[in-house]
């Protein structure tokens, strides 16, 4: 799909670049890319790997490059994480984005299996929250103030994103925690042109790892590389169910009026 839209030797910019997979490939097939991260271990982690490649530690909130600077831009699933909003992330894309260059982003999808999802993760984590249950389950204890906790939430409920679904997170040293914001396709949508660009095309991804986030081995087996694989189950119900229900993943693909 990359190959198809952004030409050969392009200057490629991968905005919040995780583990810098994305970069070797692209690098390996020609492109000129450059990638930037914000959490250092990742970035130490591919510079010792591959030295001679260009990636950079810092954040997506303040790009160090010039403006016009790339033919096309990547990032993918980085946004949701700002829990302020995305817009001066998206305002610093367009920045570094040469006229019409083009921009794939990739966020988390608030739609119907998410509400599922939501709810399951309700459920384990007022259970895995629970002394009793843990006890019962022979895990370890909690380590966490059960108040600081109700107060980082009271916290998160109160300057989160208005209108915006949010995933939450737990470990037993801090409790619940925010995660990412979901997003509905007109948010992504509107985002994005409000941002100034012009939208290409949009497309849900990666229905089976959302099935699987819900059912778990129901449906399949995750080895935590590669995306879950389905049982006979799992396959039926990713072919018969539509994209827009169960895709985990909304792709974006726009250009920088």
């Amino acid at each position: 799909m990359i190959e198809a839209i952004i030409p050969r030797a392009a200057a490629v910019l991968e905005a919040g670049a995780g583990s810098g997979r994305w970069i070797k490939a692209l690098t390996d097939r020609g492109y000129a890319t450059t990638g930037i991260e914000l959490n250092r271990a990742d970035v130490d982690r591919f510079r010792a790997a591959w030295p001679d490649l260009p990636y950079d530690h810092g954040s997506v909130e303040h790009l160090p490059y010039a403006d016009g600077q790339f033919d096309a831009l990547l990032s993918l699933g980085v946004i949701e994480h700002l829990f302020h909003g995305p817009e001066r992330a998206m305002a610093e894309m367009r920045r570094v984005l040469k006229s019409a260059g083009v921009m794939l982003l990739t966020v988390p999808v608030a739609n119907a299996s998410f509400r599922l999802e939501r709810m399951k993760d309700a459920l384990a984590q007022r259970l895995y929250g629970s002394a009793t249950v843990r006890r019962a389950l022979g895990k370890p204890p909690l380590t966490f103030s059960t108040d600081h906790e109700r107060s980082r939430l009271e916290a998160i409920r109160r300057d989160r994103r208005a209108g915006m679904a949010v995933k939450y997170r737990f470990a037993r040293d801090s409790g619940r925690d925010f995660y990412e914001y979901r997003f509905t396709a007109e948010q992504l949508r509107t985002l994005v042109v409000e941002a100034g660009f012009t939208v290409d095309s949009m497309q849900f991804l990666y229905g089976a790892d959302r099935l699987y986030q819900i059912f778990g081995r129901l449906l399949g087996q995750y080895d935590g590389v590669r995306s879950p694989r389905l049982n006979r189950i799992g396959r039926g119900l990713a072919a018969a169910l539509p994209a827009e229900w169960i895709g985990h993943m909304l792709l974006i693909v726009a250009r920088r009026c």
